[in-house]
């Protein structure tokens, strides 16, 4: 398997950024995770024919994760119009916030999928299962494995033990941790850097990709953080540049 970084900021991207977005191939196998703003037009880098993608994963509603579907939905609908775009693409997100998850659908763009905590799916031989994390939405961590490969994406959320287990043993763990120790508190709803390396070191994971950085925040600042406590293979997201798993 490998995946591409097609955006890695949130909650807003910086200059010529885009926010959470990746995709992860296997063979002919094309699986695009969130599709926050500026995702699309790098995934039509990456995937000119949207009839290519086999799945759409989003881990929660909030508008860094899955804005650029509401734009997306149009690219689909009007190549199956053209006859450019062959089938409905499979979607699987959270049913809540409903009215944000009411709003999606546009003619046959999708076809609709929710998730569910602990829920098992199948996309051309990639087991992938879904965990819910702590976050102020419903929003889940996804763990993909094939052929003794595991990656697992955290999706946004706050600590929890549970989460160590779910990514226990990744070959690659995509975690946020875009803000530094020192400016995160409880009412933080996420992971501060320092945080995802403790997770990252507790399930044992071969590789830590930090991601979803907050634009304003030293990149070298959250790498030394991350490094103080994880000693194994550390690194930031790159956009536009692919880790193999």
């Amino acid at each position: 398997m490998k995946l591409t970084v097609l955006g890695c900021y949130g909650p807003y991207p910086k200059a010529r950024g885009a926010c959470s977005g990746y995709l992860l191939e296997n063979q002919d196998t094309k699986i695009l995770i969130d599709c926050g703003n500026g995702v699309l037009s790098r995934l039509m880098e990456y995937c000119g024919n949207l009839s290519n993608i086999d799945a759409i994963l989003i881990s929660h509603l909030h508008p860094d994760h899955m804005s650029d579907l509401m734009v997306l939905r149009y690219a689909i609908a009007i190549g199956q119009m053209k006859g450019k775009v062959s089938k409905s693409i499979d979607l699987y997100t959270p049913a809540s916030p409903k009215e944000d998850y009411d709003r999606i659908q546009y003619q046959q763009a999708f076809t609709m999928h929710t998730i569910q905590d602990g829920n098992e799916i199948n996309v051309k031989g990639i087991k992938i299962s879904f965990k819910r994390t702590d976050h102020p939405i419903e929003c889940y961590a996804m763990a993909f494995e094939k052929e003794n490969k595991k990656f697992v994406y955290s999706g946004d959320t706050k600590y929890h033990e549970s989460l160590v287990e779910f990514a226990e043993q990744s070959d690659v763990f995509l975690c946020e941790g875009g803000i530094l120790e020192k400016d995160w508190n409880e009412n933080v709803p996420h992971v501060s850097v320092k945080q995802a390396a403790e997770l990252a070191l507790k399930a044992g994971v071969k590789r830590l990709l930090l991601t979803h950085f907050y634009p304003e925040v030293s990149t070298y600042q959250l790498f030394q953080e991350a490094r103080e406590v994880f000693p194994y293979i550390l690194e930031l997201a790159e956009e536009r540049k692919t880790y193999f798993i």
